[in-house]
């Protein structure tokens, strides 16, 4: 669950930022702590995950899915689970919209605006 939490509000922060139309100071780097957060959450999730299923991950598997999450988590979750990996990657994109449309909630006249110049 907190998991879920952590992929949601990372999700919302990222997204506000692009919004807000990117600015400096500390939103940019509570944005990129977010997105840190993001890749470290998952990248932790995938070893808890190998921890209770027993499975033995190789030695850096945790530095290659900080830096190539999408990729890399997929791979696992397709060679552990094969099609009921679709499951968690549903509730992984479904996170993610949450959290996109969360943001443009919050902020809406620039998120209008984004939209409108990214594509129109």
């Amino acid at each position: 669950m907190l998991t879920s939490v952590c992929i949601f509000c990372a999700a919302t922060a990222v997204y506000f930022d692009s919004f807000l139309g990117e600015p400096g100071g500390s939103i940019a780097v509570l944005s990129l702590l977010a997105l840190y957060l993001l890749c470290s959450q998952i990248a932790l999730w995938v070893q808890a995950d190998a921890m209770q299923r027993e499975i033995e991950l190789p030695y850096d598997f945790d530095s290659l899915l900080f830096l190539v999450w999408p990729y890399a988590a997929l791979i696992y979750l397709f060679r552990t689970r094969g099609w009921d990996a679709l499951a968690p990657i549903g509730l992984f994109l479904l996170l993610q919209a949450g959290g996109i449309l969360f943001a443009t909630l919050l902020a809406y006249p620039q998120s209008v605006a984004y939209f409108r110049a990214h594509f129109s």
